[in-house]
C-alpha cells in the first residue's frame, strides 16, 4: 500500500494531533487547537504542545509557512519556535466569553454564551 500524497490544506482542515515541523526540518510538537474566527475566515495560528517539554505554545498565522494534510510546517527554525510565548487554555476561555474572539477548538461545540 503506497502512502498518500502531502497535500496542501486549509486552516479549516487541519488534523488533530498533526506533527508541527520547524524550517530546519526538526518536528517541535503536535497540534492541540486552530486558532481562529471561522465566521470570518480569520486564521490566528496553531496552538501546539512542545515535543520535548510538553507546554503549549501559539504559532502566530504569519510564522505557519503551510499546512498539509500529514504537518503543519513553521517558517522558523527551532531556537524561533521554543521562544514563542506559553499559551494558556484559560486565555481562549477569557476572551471566547467577551466575544473579543471566537476560537475554532478539536471537539468544542458552539455555545450560546
Amino acid at each position: 500500500m503506497a502512502d498518500e500524497p502531502e497535500e496542501q490544506v486549509s486552516w479549516m482542515a487541519v488534523g488533530a494531533h498533526l506533527p508541527v515541523i520547524a524550517s530546519d526540518g526538526t518536528e517541535v510538537g503536535h497540534v492541540l487547537e486552530v486558532a481562529a474566527l471561522p465566521e470570518e475566515d480569520i486564521f490566528h495560528g496553531i496552538v501546539f504542545s512542545h515535543r520535548q517539554h510538553g507546554r503549549t505554545y501559539m504559532a502566530p498565522a504569519a510564522d505557519v509557512a503551510r499546512i498539509t494534510t500529514k504537518a503543519v510546517y513553521l517558517s522558523v527554525d527551532t531556537a524561533a519556535a521554543e521562544q514563542y510565548e506559553e499559551f494558556h487554555q484559560l486565555h481562549i476561555s477569557r476572551l471566547g466569553l467577551r466575544g473579543i474572539l471566537n476560537w475554532k477548538h478539536m471537539g468544542w461545540k458552539d455555545s450560546a454564551e
